[in-house]
């Protein structure tokens, strides 16, 4: 169970990675960060939505994996 855990935990590394790269970061930064103020009130289209879902989806997924290797670490001890 933990190999699988630790191969799924590779795997959704590798899909942050993958998601997170082509992302245009200046769109999605306020003003006092040194984005484009104007724009970050517009929702995104196309391919910055689906990677932003992306993203934000495969995260969540990373976090409860991380979890889980930590409870079945716990447990095994």
């Amino acid at each position: 169970m933990k190999t699988a855990l630790m191969i799924l935990m590779i795997i959704l590394g590798i899909l942050l990675v993958i998601s997170i790269m082509p992302q245009d970061t200046k769109s999605a930064l306020p003003t006092s960060f040194g984005g484009e103020g104007n724009q970050t009130y517009f929702k995104p289209k196309g391919k910055q939505a689906f990677l932003s879902k992306v993203t934000k989806v495969t995260s969540v997924l990373f976090f409860i994996n991380a979890l889980a290797l930590l409870m079945l670490d716990k447990m095994g001890k």
